[in-house]
């Protein structure tokens, strides 16, 4: 019990950190050719996914830090949901980063300096916790569901961005490319439904592995 709270403490914590250190990096220095200043970021997924994951860590270690310390035996439930919320969100980014965008933009772009964490590590760190470390509840089926909330939001700001606006017009360029031939409302089902699945797939994994099914 000790030992895996204490290694989810460890990982949280080392998210936290990277993930401030790393966007208050922005700005000063970018290697994107996309991201004039830090403000620019936060226009990125992967920005906005990480910071949210990051939170999610931030909340569980009060939570973690009670149990090493003998005052709670649980971590709370809405804590877990959350961190499953903030896992699929950049484990969203792990794979479109690796199956859309690597062909794209090349490994140089994408995986080196800032962006080895923001795309990789990060997320592998958030998968981590959640599927072996916090697995102190179960969680429905029906709370998978809220995993899509930060990608309805963001796929909202984007169309309206690209699609409705228009880089032309002062809004973005399409540079996530999910408005490639003009097929964005079946890019909206394909992200939705993968994200969904993500969420699914976790749940299903973190459920196994719970401390209430075990007891």
């Amino acid at each position: 019990m000790k030992k895996r709270i204490t290694a989810a403490l460890i990982l949280n914590i080392l998210v936290v950190i990277s993930t401030a250190a790393i966007t208050i990096s922005y700005y000063f220095y970018s290697n994107n050719p996309l991201v004039e200043s830090g403000f620019d970021s936060y226009k990125f997924f992967t920005t906005d996914s990480n910071i949210l994951a990051a939170v999610s860590s931030l909340v569980m270690i009060p939570f973690e830090i009670g149990i090493l310390r003998g005052k709670s035996e649980k971590l709370p439930y809405a804590a877990i949901v959350f961190k499953l919320i903030g896992m699929t969100s950049v484990m969203l980014t792990f794979f479109t980063v690796m199956f859309l965008l690597l062909p794209v933009y090349g490994p140089k772009f994408l995986l080196l300096g800032t962006a080895f964490y923001m795309h990789l590590a990060g997320p592998l760190a958030a998968l981590v916790t959640f599927l072996f470390l916090e697995t102190d509840h179960r969680v429905k089926l029906s709370h998978t569901l809220f995993a899509l909330i930060p990608v309805v939001l963001y796929g909202a700001v984007y169309l309206t961005e690209v699609v409705i606006i228009g880089e032309k017009n002062g809004g973005w360029s399409d540079f996530y490319t999910f408005n490639r031939g003009g097929y964005w409302y079946v890019t909206v089902f394909i992200m939705l439904g993968f994200t969904y699945l993500i969420a699914f797939l976790a749940r299903l994994v973190h459920n196994k592995l719970s401390k209430d099914k075990r007891r």
